[in-house]
C-alpha cells in the first residue's frame, strides 16, 4: 500500500497481518510481523513496539499464543472446515452461475488466511457442474427483500426453457412477495399471486425484469386458509415439490424397507409413522403429512415400490395416471 499509514493504526495492522499470514503451522516471528508492516503497509515498529501491540491485542480479547517459533491468530470467524462447506455448498448449488459460483468462492476462500485453499477447481469443475444462467439472480434477491421490507408488491416475468435451452418469457406476474426459501437445492420465492388468487412458489433464478410497485402487499391474513397467518411448520418436508396446496394426512404400503426408509426420510423428515403390515409380508405401513400434489408426483417417482392407501382420490389420481403412462408405452412398443 502507498505511503505512511499513521501509526496510530499499527496496532489494527498487526492484527490484520496476523489474521492473514498465521496459524497453527505458520506462527510469526516479531521480525516476521515487523518485514510484513514495513512491506505491506509502510509501517516501520522495532520489536519493543511490536510485543506492546501484541499485548494490547491480547488484552482487549484476541487470542494469540506465543511458542517457541513465534505467535498466531488462535480465532476467526469461520473455521477452514466451515469455509470448505460453505464452497462445497455454492459449487453445488444448481442456481448460481459459474460466474457467481466463482466470485463467491473467491470471497468466502478471503475470509481465512494466506494458506486456505479451496479443494476445487475454479476453471473446470465450475463449467461442469449444472449451473443456472439467470445474471439477475443476486439483483432479484436485493429487490426482493426490500420489496418485502417495504410492504410492496413486485411485478416480474416468469420464464421456462425453451428447446434452445435458454429462458424465455412464460408470463408476466404481479404478486405479493412474502418469503424467500431454499429447498431441494432451489431458490424460491413465496408469494401471493394477484392474478390467481393463491399462493405461489416461484423459481428466483427463472425470475427477470422485477419492478417493485407502488401497491402494498395483501396481507397473509387476508388470504382465505391463511386468517391466523402463515403455520410454523409451513415450509416443511410435507412440501418436497413446493406445491401450495394443503397437506393432508397420507397413508402408504411401501416394500423394499432397507432403501425406502432412507427415501421417506430423505424427502420427510422424522415426523412419519412405521410399521410392519400385517396383511402384507415384507412391506411396511407409512403414515404421513404430506401436499397430495407433491405426494402424486412422489408416489410415481417411486411407484415400483409405492401403494397409495388412503385418501382414495389420490390413490385413484396416482392409478389414473399410470394407466396413461402404460398405454403410451403400449401405444410405442
Amino acid at each position: 500500500m502507498a505511503g505512511i499509514e499513521p501509526k496510530m493504526l499499527s496496532t489494527m495492522r498487526v492484527y490484520d497481518i496476523l489474521d492473514k499470514y498465521s496459524d497453527e503451522k505458520h506462527p510469526m516471528t516479531q521480525a516476521d510481523i515487523i518485514e510484513k508492516l514495513e512491506t505491506v503497509y509502510g509501517i516501520t515498529l522495532d520489536r519493543k513496539a511490536v510485543a506492546r501491540k501484541l499485548s494490547a491485542l491480547r488484552e482487549i480479547g484476541h487470542e494469540i499464543p506465543q511458542t517457541r517459533k513465534g505467535c498466531y491468530l488462535k480465532e476467526r470467524v469461520f473455521e477452514d472446515s466451515e469455509l470448505h462447506f460453505l464452497i462445497d455448498m455454492v459449487n453445488g448449488n444448481p442456481t448460481i452461475s459459474p460466474r457467481h459460483a466463482k466470485d463467491l468462492i473467491e470471497k468466502l476462500s478471503g475470509l481465512s488466511n494466506a494458506y486456505f485453499k479451496p479443494h476445487i477447481s475454479l476453471t473446470s469443475t465450475m463449467e461442469e457442474t449444472k449451473k443456472g444462467d439467470n445474471p439477475a439472480l443476486f439483483l432479484n434477491i436485493d429487490l426482493i427483500y426490500e420489496a418485502i421490507s417495504n410492504g410492496k408488491q413486485i411485478k416480474y416475468d416468469y420464464n421456462f426453457y425453451g428447446m434452445d435451452k435458454k429462458l424465455h418469457k412464460s408470463s408476466e406476474q404481479t404478486v405479493s412477495p412474502y418469503q424467500l426459501h431454499f429447498h431441494m437445492q432451489e431458490y424460491y420465492l413465496m408469494a401471493y399471486s394477484e392474478l390467481k388468487k393463491d399462493i405461489v412458489f416461484h423459481r428466483i433464478d427463472r425470475i427477470t425484469n422485477i419492478v417493485i410497485t407502488d401497491e402494498p402487499i395483501t396481507p397473509v391474513n387476508k388470504i382465505k386458509g391463511y386468517e391466523k397467518g402463515l403455520p410454523q411448520n409451513y415450509f416443511t418436508a410435507a412440501r418436497p415439490y413446493m406445491f401450495a396446496d394443503k397437506p393432508e394426512r397420507i397413508e402408504l404400503l411401501v416394500n423394499n424397507q432397507k432403501y425406502m426408509i432412507n427415501q421417506l426420510i430423505e424427502w420427510f423428515g422424522k415426523d412419519i409413522n412405521l410399521k410392519t403390515s400385517d396383511t402384507h409380508p415384507g412391506y411396511l405401513e407409512v403414515s404421513l403429512i404430506a401436499s397430495p400434489k407433491a405426494m402424486k408426483l412422489w408416489a410415481l417417482q417411486y411407484a415400483d415400490h409405492v401403494v397409495i392407501k388412503g385418501p382414495s382420490e389420490l390413490a385413484e389420481d396416482v392409478m389414473l395416471s399410470l394407466d396413461y403412462a402404460l398405454r403410451h408405452y403400449e401405444d410405442e412398443y
